[in-house]
């Protein structure tokens, strides 16, 4: 019986251990599922954020993701017309929402070592990153979720 309440008593920080490791794992999935539903409000504030940076004298490329000075003075990083946008549709900021995320894993693709730690900002400051991209982000962006909403209206 000792014997046995030894083993249970040495194995059990290795069980907890590895129990919070696949609990992490599936976190970190879902935070990485590209398998997006989206609707028509993730449309919507892609769309406004575009119109928010409809040019470059509207794009900030000092993002610190605190968007009130964002939107005092009418320039935008790519993080604070996101979250304005999706203040002025949706009411409020939903940081993982399909849209949002879907502008993230198209960034990926011109992302080139911009990124450190945050994929908005950190990309959005890297001296390396033009308005150009910034708006062909958000284009292909919008085209993903426009074609996914159609595929679902035509079924």
């Amino acid at each position: 019986m000792n014997r046995l309440f030894m083993v249970f008593f040495v194995a059990m920080p290795f069980m907890a251990t590895a129990q919070v490791n696949k609990d992490s794992l599936s976190a970190a999935a879902g935070v990485k599922n590209r398998n997006l539903q989206f609707d028509s409000i993730d449309l919507k504030i892609i769309q406004r954020a575009d119109v928010l940076l409809s040019d470059t004298s509207k794009w900030s490329k000092k993002d610190d993701r605190i968007c009130e000075d964002d939107i005092a003075n009418g320039r935008y990083s790519l993080f604070c017309a996101l979250y304005k946008a999706s203040v002025d549709i949706a009411g409020s900021y939903e940081h993982r929402r399909a849209g949002m995320q879907q502008v993230r894993f198209i960034l990926e693709k011109y992302e080139n070592g911009r990124v450190i730690n945050h994929r908005l900002m950190d990309w959005n400051n890297h001296p390396d990153t033009k308005f150009e991209e910034v708006k062909k982000v958000l284009k292909e962006s919008l085209i993903a979720v426009e074609s996914q909403l159609k595929q679902f209206i035509n079924r």
